[in-house]
């Protein structure tokens, strides 16, 4: 469905709008409200914050009994590299999924004093079977290479970097997890979303779903 077909089909109602600035509390409301979503972030974020821990603690091990501090170092790059590259990863991944579902005119933005980056297809009409894609494809992605990286490294050095990777990267995504949220929490409507960069904001569009009558 373009955005064209959506304002002129009279089944769809405008459900919610906001402004790209006011994201971060949207959010936080809708994931207070979710059961399913939420739990699956608040599961993500713990693993990922106990990986982090454990990770730390195994890296400054060493280097207290044995001043050795090769880990200790690929530990601090991983948290470097989550704080600066590995944003900008995150949100090409989503660019790139915007543009396997045919999405179009791209446009990205950040908030930096709420440490909130994001990317948006203008006016480009997503379901919430697309949202999922475009959601989780940086979690899938990263947690994997992440992952790949720890069972490859282990016992090495470079083991630290993506442990420390995996766990700070948890904490990242938690926007995209609020979002789906959003879907989730009025099933009895077939929800779609679109951004207009012109207005800095995002509309979601509902109908009621059709129920099957049995004959």
């Amino acid at each position: 469905m373009t955005y064209e077909e959506l304002i002129k089909d009279t089944e769809y109602k405008e459900i919610a709008s906001l402004s790209h600035k006011e994201i971060k509390n949207f959010i936080v409301n809708e994931i207070t409200e979710n059961q399913q979503w939420a739990r699956a972030a608040n599961s993500y974020q713990l693993a990922g914050s106990l990986a982090f821990m454990l990770g730390t603690f195994k890296a400054f091990m060493p280097y207290f009994i044995h001043q050795q501090a090769e880990g200790l170092l690929w530990l601090v790059a991983g948290i470097v590299f989550s704080f600066t590259i590995l944003i900008v990863f995150h949100e090409l991944v989503h660019a790139l999924a915007y543009l396997a579902i045919g999405a179009r005119h791209l446009f990205f933005g950040c908030q930096p004093k709420k440490f909130m980056f994001y990317v948006q297809a203008d006016k480009a009409v997503v379901d919430y079977r697309q949202f999922k894609i475009i959601a989780l494809s940086p979690t899938v992605l990263i947690s994997f290479l992440s992952l790949i990286g720890m069972i490859f490294f282990y016992q090495q050095p470079a083991f630290y970097f993506f442990i420390s990777v995996f766990g700070l990267h948890s904490l990242f995504a938690a926007g995209d997890f609020g979002l789906l949220c959003f879907f989730q929490n009025r099933p009895e409507l077939e929800i779609v979303t679109f951004d207009v960069k012109e207005e800095g904001k995002t509309y979601f569009y509902g109908k009621e779903k059709r129920k099957n009558v049995s004959l």
